[in-house]
């Protein structure tokens, strides 16, 4: 059984060898990134010298994310690839369904995006902030992938988001390991209602190993559905008033509960420490 990113990584690229891993963004930014994240060699496409691919990004961006949600060019421009750079799974695009390609008007021949994320560097030295995640090659992982190779090529040991509770991409996030429940979104977004802000821990290689496996992780304590508007914000108080509430892989199950354990431990150690109490060392 493979034990290490690395190992992952080299499996899912042997069975899936029609993939490669690309990052698309400013030209200067290349010597920033780590070139061979989990051992996978990155080729860096500097946007200025592709402008095909940039406009193929925001095709299959806008194909992920239509009406209100639609990237807009000086945003793409100026908040993604000026200051950072987006992670990408590239393909020949007759991977893709012959619908999506025919949406982005592509001949199967041509090269292809099938998967794309983009996390935002932050205040914060080494934390970011994730903004956009698609995938349009299903049941492959790829989206789980091209997110955790991205983060690793930024260097991000910490990252926080926003996700809905509802949505499919929770079982993504948790690839990453248990996510923190942190709190409302702050703000005016779109789907504020309906969402939450969350965290990981990318520092914990073992963890984040073990969730890319869907290997065993924390029980949950409890299950929630992820449209019980009620218990949603109940548990949203509790994070917001300091209780460690995570979504433990794979946060979301095929009933449309949301998967919770809450860190007792965690939770005792802080409150002793914010009263100015020792908490007893754990063997």
């Amino acid at each position: 059984m493979t034990s290490t990113l690395d190992g992952l990584a080299r499996d899912f690229f042997a069975r899936h060898p029609e993939l490669t891993l690309a990052a698309l963004g400013a030209r200067d930014n290349a010597a920033a990134l780590d070139p061979s994240p989990f051992g996978v060699k990155v080729d860096y496409r500097a946007a200025e010298r592709h402008p095909d691919l940039v406009e193929r990004y925001r095709a299959a961006n806008a194909l992920a994310f239509p009406g209100e949600l639609t990237l807009p060019g000086w945003v793409l421009s100026d908040l993604y690839l000026l200051p950072g750079a987006i992670g990408l799974l590239l393909c020949r695009a007759s991977l893709l369904d012959v619908p999506t390609r025919k949406r982005l008007g592509l001949s199967p021949d041509d090269e292809a995006i099938a998967a794309a994320y983009l996390a935002a560097p932050t205040v914060v030295p080494r934390a970011f902030v994730g903004v956009s995640l698609l995938s349009l090659v299903p049941k492959i992982v790829a989206g789980a992938w091209v997110k955790a190779l991205t983060l690793r090529m930024l260097g991000a040991r910490r990252l926080r988001g926003v996700a809905q509770w509802a949505n499919p991409s929770v079982r993504v996030h948790t690839r990453m390991g248990p996510i923190r429940v942190v709190s409302a979104v702050p703000g005016t977004h779109e789907f504020r209602a309906k969402s939450f802000v969350y965290e990981s821990d990318l520092s914990d290689e073992a963890r984040w190993t073990a969730a890319m496996a869907r290997r065993a992780s924390p029980t949950p304590a409890m299950k929630v559905r992820a449209t019980d508007e009620a218990a949603l914000a109940a548990l949203l108080a509790r994070a917001e008033a300091g209780e460690r509430i995570y979504l433990v892989p794979p946060g979301l199950d095929a009933s449309g509960h949301l998967l919770v354990h809450v860190d007792e431990a965690r939770a005792l150690a802080d409150g002793a420490a914010t009263a100015g109490v020792a908490s007893a060392p754990r063997g």
